[in-house]
């Protein structure tokens, strides 16, 4: 190993990562989020209004 013998203490200026830096994102933007949410929610709810109408040739019995 070896020794350290400069007198003179630096401080280290790199950026240290933390586990929150990778889990939790500082930038999200909740409204964007809601928005984006909002839109996805009103597609599924599209497709499955469509896909669950009974057919009416069946309903008619033609």
């Amino acid at each position: 190993m070896s020794k350290n013998t400069n007198q003179y203490i630096r401080n280290d200026l790199r950026k240290k990562n933390d586990i929150n830096d990778f889990l939790f994102f500082k930038n999200i933007n909740f409204q964007s989020c809601m928005v984006i949410l909002f839109v996805f929610l009103v597609l599924l709810f599209s497709i499955l209004s469509i896909a669950t109408t009974p057919n009416p040739s069946v309903i008619f019995g033609i």
